[in-house]
């Protein structure tokens, strides 16, 4: 697994500046599952490739750890007008005027960010309108500004504990988390030990080393990769929320079609 993960940054530079690589799932209309927009509408697009593995969170019910690796860890290379052909031919463009949140997710999404913002800037050129986007990212790269001050993006980060099983150096970027703080980013925790909330709490809420994770953008969620799974974990990571007075997000994906994806 751990060398399907792994960049290819070959790939990323022979990438011609009109094309991405999506997931095995590429784009699909569904509710958001999890986080600060749960329960909305969402066009999700995955993007191929992630640069951290979440060893550490395999389960019987997650093998691979990451419970959407299965999709991202196929690349599948489309051009710009591939997909908005595909997106115009199942009706996502007009869910997305319609206010549907464009997900922008992986894997790892900023890995291609130089080829998404020359696609967001082709789609409002294209169809005459600014989408509302919502990126899904594990904080460790660095976003554009010009998706805060030409896309009014948002951003919904998933930190990565110690507890995923990758090294702290892949997983902490003070200066990545800290722009996130001061542009008003959710933070969406998975919780997959008591040890975690220590770790939360030294790293990322206290302010100690100038991170200062607002509690009120602060979700706790368990760690799980089936309904089964949620049913057994979610009440004690709820206590957990209650505790540190966050918020808690179940997994409602899970909740709603089990292991199923692109749903």
């Amino acid at each position: 697994m751990l060398d399907a993960v792994k960049l290819n940054l070959n790939m990323i530079i022979d990438c011609d500046k009109e094309s991405l690589f999506l997931s095995s799932d590429k784009l699909f209309y569904t509710i958001e599952g999890e986080g600060e927009y749960i329960g909305q509408p969402s066009v999700f697009m995955r993007m191929a490739m992630c640069n951290l593995t979440c060893a550490a969170f395999i389960s019987t019910d997650s093998p691979y750890g990451c419970d959407s690796y299965i999709s991202w860890s196929v690349k599948n290379k489309m051009t710009f007008t591939e997909i908005f052909n595909l997106m115009d031919s199942v009706y996502y463009t007009d869910k997305l005027h319609k206010g549907a949140i464009w997900k922008l997710t992986g894997g790892e999404p900023l890995i291609q960010q130089v080829q998404l913002l020359k696609l967001v800037t082709a789609f409002v050129e294209k169809y005459k309108f600014t989408p509302r986007i919502d990126f899904e990212t594990n904080a460790t790269l660095m976003p554009d500004s010009r998706w805060i001050t030409e896309f009014n993006a948002t951003f919904t980060t998933s930190p990565k504990l110690t507890s995923n099983g990758d090294p702290e150096d892949k997983t902490y970027k003070p200066d990545v988390l800290k722009w996130h703080v001061k542009n008003g980013s959710g933070f969406k925790f998975v919780i997959n030990k008591a040890e975690d909330i220590d770790e939360i709490w030294k790293k990322y809420i206290n302010d100690t080393i100038g991170i200062n994770v607002p509690r009120n953008r602060t979700w706790f969620m368990p760690c799980c990769g089936s309904r089964e799974e949620h049913v057994e974990r979610a009440p004690a990571v709820a206590e957990y929320a209650k505790a540190m007075n966050v918020n808690f997000s179940p997994r409602l994906h899970l909740l709603i079609w089990n292991m199923a994806l692109s749903v």
